[in-house]
């Protein structure tokens, strides 16, 4: 496979889930000057010019602040959020994020959780103050975040949780506070259930991105062709599952698709593990991502990197562009089922 793919840095987004979540390097909690600011500086001068945020990532004052230590304008950057859950008090409230997650929260969103508020008034709410506390005068694009997960966890209805929060983000965008309207998921078949119900309504579709979603990821490509709309890949992979050095079988407890990974998901990947060899699994990732922009630039037009440090960014920016894998690597992932006999990998 030939490496150095043509993609510009305006493919590249950061996403802000480490600014609220953490772990911050080394562990501990986040503090903005020594962990936000380096990221987003760094991110700034690899070109990087759109942030991927969330009401439930605890992130955005976060980069709003560090975008003031930075002095950069924040209308000078494009900010993409996410509605429907929302922070509240944790008094009879499930807890749905992993501690694997919480464990850098600044201290304060201690005692908040992530809890369902889909109405129109509370999607006005969540985006005004996402726009407030990243600074600038609209938001890039707003994002109905994890449907799929709401409905396994506390039911979902269409009429009443879908369509109104909808109809509120149409208005918004045609007011202009808002440019484009998508999905942020991890299940890439809701995307057809959602342009079967809300047809032309969906302008992304934020997909959380592994390798081992290839085979439904393809379709998707395929019906954004019909449907004219684009595919954000968003990368908290990079960060979890696909950097494990060892094998995932008895590896310590890491985060697959934002949770804890099971026994199932575990032999999966032990399964990629084996078969990569001296190929490193963020290899395998970042070249995956890569190929999927050079193949279909007009489809998949942003790839979200979640990284902790300005150096591993940079490393990421660099495979994406750069990762070789081993042809024989290739044919045996394609022999196993794990990678899509027609993916293209050259």
């Amino acid at each position: 496979m030939s490496a150095n793919r043509e993609i510009s840095a305006d493919k590249f987004v950061f996403g802000c889930h480490r600014f609220g979540f953490g772990p911050a390097p080394g562990g501990g909690p986040v503090i903005v000057e020594k962990h936000v600011v380096p990221m987003v500086k760094t991110a700034w001068e690899q070109g990087i010019r759109t942030f991927d945020s969330a009401v439930l990532y605890r992130a955005t004052l976060q980069f709003g602040q560090a975008l003031e230590a930075l002095h950069i304008d924040p209308n000078s950057v494009r900010l993409q959020t996410k509605c429907l859950r929302y922070l509240g008090l944790s008094v009879d409230a499930k807890e749905h994020q992993p501690e694997l997650s919480l464990q850098g929260t600044p201290a304060r969103y201690h005692g908040l959780t992530d809890k369902w508020d889909t109405s129109p008034t509370a999607v006005e709410q969540q985006i005004c103050r996402e726009r407030i506390e990243y600074g600038g005068a609209s938001l890039a694009g707003v994002a109905l975040h994890d449907p799929p997960d709401m409905e396994k966890q506390v039911g979902l209805v269409w009429e009443k949780d879908i369509r109104p929060a909808v109809e509120f983000l149409k208005k918004a965008k045609r007011s202009g506070f808002i440019e484009r309207i998508g999905l942020g998921i991890k299940e890439p078949g809701f995307v057809n259930r959602f342009v079967t119900e809300e047809p032309g309504t969906l302008d992304y579709a934020g997909i959380t991105f592994c390798p081992a979603i290839l085979d439904q990821l393809l379709p998707v490509i395929a019906q954004s062709r019909e449907q004219k709309f684009q595919i954000t890949l968003m990368g908290i992979n990079y960060g979890q599952a696909f950097t494990l050095t060892e094998d995932p079988l008895t590896a310590p407890p890491f985060l697959y698709n934002y949770e804890v990974a099971n026994a199932e998901e575990r032999a999966l990947m032990s399964r990629f593990y084996r078969i990569c060899g001296s190929t490193p699994l963020l290899h395998l990732a970042a070249a995956v991502a890569g190929l999927l922009v050079a193949h279909f630039p007009e489809s998949v037009t942003q790839i979200v990197t979640a990284t902790g440090t300005p150096a591993r960014l940079v490393e990421t920016m660099r495979l994406i562009r750069e990762a070789h894998v081993p042809a024989p690597v290739w044919s045996e992932l394609k022999a196993a089922g794990l990678i899509p006999k027609e993916f293209p990998v050259s």
